[in-house]
């Protein structure tokens, strides 16, 4: 057993230092891209053209470099937030010695929350005409649609935080999420929502890398936690069928490249591999939720639940856009990249949570087995129950067990023995 144990840690230590290692690299991936986010913002709300016009889209003039290092500082600081946000209990541990404030269980969460906000309000921000026709226009969707996320994503931080696939997978959506709010910010392709949302990636500029190289590294952040994903499947208590293990961490794999093959195949270039692409990954992610009782027979009610909801969305969303023309590609899109973290998400969220205490189970096999009673015993003795004797009264009487009697049987002897030895007697003590 000893030798297991260090067998299993061999693995499980390196698969730690990997996993953070993973999310620093995303953390300082999303830190360069909310940088640029910052960056333009403060030159465009206060860079100033030499004839004193403001400066559009990413234009940049020589004064305006002032600006690029508080853009970094807090960009730096945003990124180390969410290290710590996402960082295991002994790696806080660690930092907890340097008696710094902000690293309780609340404060985590309620960064990750005020991030993924601000994401949400930042993206009606740049695309706030698509929302003019909503009542209230762009500020109401900007306070409505920032305030369900980053509520929603405080709670699911709070709950699962404790489980590094979570914790990784979280970034590599945020990733997704924030490479492309900084296409948004500085792309010159104009009402981009008008026509799709791959458009962000057909500019060959640093607004098109962002979104490209965000979408090929979360498909392949994706891809890469097909296992960590669904490990917590393997417990007993799902039930996973033949096959069916294996059959999911394929299909995700399946999302993640062809996720990939939309960043690396822009829709400008081979459009009709690009569309081959997002359609691979809208169907494995369709038979992925569709066949999930197929996949485990004891799978939780919520997740089961939230898969049969998520491609009833998918489908009401492509009637919506393809038949009866209330949304755009984009609104679809958008709509399928979300849903498909989402389930991830709640994927890791759910079947992790309530994990079997591993000390339990072995304190199971020390457990006191009944002993099966004489073939001789009543019915109710081998109920476990025994019924004491009554005296003609009816009053129960007690029997004292063999062992006690034996024993004041001996004390007995002895006493008559030593009482006989004082008398100066030296016959042998009789039966009690």
């Amino acid at each position: 057993m000893a030798g297991g144990g260090g067998h299993d840690r061999q693995f499980v230590v390196p698969a730690m230092r990997g996993g953070r290692l993973i999310r620093r690299t995303y953390a300082l991936l999303i830190a360069f891209a909310i940088t640029i986010v910052i960056f333009h913002e403060f030159t465009s709300q206060f860079g100033i053209r030499h004839d004193g016009s403001r400066m559009p889209g990413f234009a940049l003039h020589g004064e305006d470099v002032v600006w690029a290092l508080p853009a970094i500082a807090m960009g730096a600081a945003i990124g180390a937030g969410l290290v710590v946000a996402s960082g295991s209990r002994t790696g806080v541990s660690v930092i907890e010695r340097l008696n710094l404030p902000g690293l309780g269980r609340d404060s985590r969460a309620r960064s990750i929350g005020l991030v993924w906000g601000a994401i949400a309000v930042l993206a009606v921000h740049f695309t706030g005409a698509a929302f003019d026709v909503v009542p209230g226009g762009p500020a109401v969707v900007a306070v409505a649609l920032g305030s369900a996320l980053g509520f929603g994503t405080y709670r699911l931080h709070r709950h699962a935080m404790e489980h590094e696939a979570y914790r990784t997978f979280n970034l590599v959506a945020m990733l997704l999420a924030t490479g492309s709010l900084a296409s948004m910010s500085i792309t010159p392709t104009g009402e981009w929502w008008t026509r799709n949302f791959s458009t962000l990636g057909t500019s060959d500029d640093i607004a098109a890398a962002c979104f490209n190289v965000a979408v090929i590294l979360s498909g392949a952040g994706m891809a890469g936690m097909s296992a960590s994903l669904t490990r917590a499947l393997l417990a007993p208590r799902f039930g996973v069928r033949r096959g069916g293990l294996i059959t999911m961490r394929a299909l995700i794999v399946v999302i993640g490249v062809s996720l990939m093959g939309v960043g690396l195949m822009p829709i400008d270039g081979p459009t009709d591999l690009h569309n081959a692409a997002a359609l691979s990954a809208a169907a494995a992610f369709a038979v992925l939720c569709v066949g999930v009782q197929a996949w485990a027979r004891s799978l939780p009610r919520e997740l089961v639940a939230a898969s049969y909801a998520s491609i009833g969305l998918e489908v009401t969303a492509m009637v919506l856009y393809d038949v009866v023309g209330v949304f755009n590609l984009t609104v679809f899109e958008v709509v399928a990249f979300a849903l498909v973290f989402a389930w991830l998400i709640a994927l890791v969220a759910i079947t992790h949570a309530n994990p079997d205490d591993p000390d339990a189970a072995g304190r199971r096999h020390l457990a006191p087995t009944r002993q099966a009673p004489h073939p001789g015993a009543s019915h109710d003795a081998a109920a476990g129950r025994t019924r004491p004797a009554t005296r003609s009264g009816g009053t129960p009487t007690r029997r004292p067990p063999a062992r006690s009697a034996r024993r004041s049987g001996a004390l007995r002897d002895v006493q008559r023995a030593l009482r006989r030895a004082g008398d100066g007697a030296d016959e042998p003590p009789g039966p009690g």
